[in-house]
């Protein structure tokens, strides 16, 4: 086997090691899933945890892929746009993230089990995808409001937006038990970013007019 050959193999298996262990940590949060369980799985050797990623949480670190993420503001993020329309824009990609099973629902239900049940890669999260994400929705809702707004409150827009957003995949156990019809397809997401805009606009709107001397 040519040198060539086996680094592509070993990249085979990094990565479909990587991509068990996003599965099983997302079903068994960190503290339940063992590195023999995510081996077993990827069918390779348990050694290979510590050989590819040296230790259970830096695998887990890994797994976290904060670079879709963060793609998702610079996707958005064209200053040709108005802040309106790239709001809109992030809101319906931020829930097609969320919600559609195409996309990396996966990673999101490994962020969610995280935020519930805190490891200390936490604050790695937060620094590196969280804390990102906000500064852009808080850039996005001054240049909407014209920077007619305290700092406090364009925390709290911004909480308001993604809380709005976030609830529709944390909340989802009770949403089908009071709407058991409910499928979240690309329509049914596509109205429900629209309906989260427009009321985000509505609320920003009202807030920039209560600002003015």
């Amino acid at each position: 086997m040519t040198t060539e050959a086996k680094i592509s193999l070993s990249e085979q298996t990094r990565e479909r090691l990587l991509a068990t262990a996003r599965t099983v940590f997302s079903e068994n949060g960190f503290k339940k899933s063992t590195v023999r369980e995510i081996c077993r799985r990827a069918e390779v050797n348990i050694a290979a945890v510590n050989y590819y990623f040296s230790s259970k949480e830096a695998l887990f670190t890994a797994t976290l892929d904060f670079e879709r993420l963060l793609t998702l503001c610079n996707e958005t993020n064209q200053g040709s746009i108005c802040a309106q329309d790239r709001l809109l824009g992030f809101i319906h990609d931020f829930l097609m993230r969320l919600l559609d099973e195409k996309e990396f629902s996966v990673q999101c239900q490994l962020m969610a089990r995280e935020l519930a049940e805190p490891t200390p890669v936490l604050s790695k999260i937060v620094q590196e995808a969280i804390a990102p994400i906000h500064l852009f929705v808080a850039k996005l809702v001054c240049e909407i409001v014209d920077k007619k707004i305290s700092e406090a409150d364009a925390r709290r827009c911004v909480f308001s937006i993604i809380g709005q957003c976030v609830y529709y995949s944390h909340a989802q156990p009770v949403i089908q038990q009071l709407h058991p019809k409910l499928r979240y397809n690309r329509i049914e997401i596509k109205a429900i970013a629209k309906h989260i805009g427009e009321f985000s606009l509505a609320g920003l709107k009202q807030i920039s007019q209560n600002q003015c001397p």
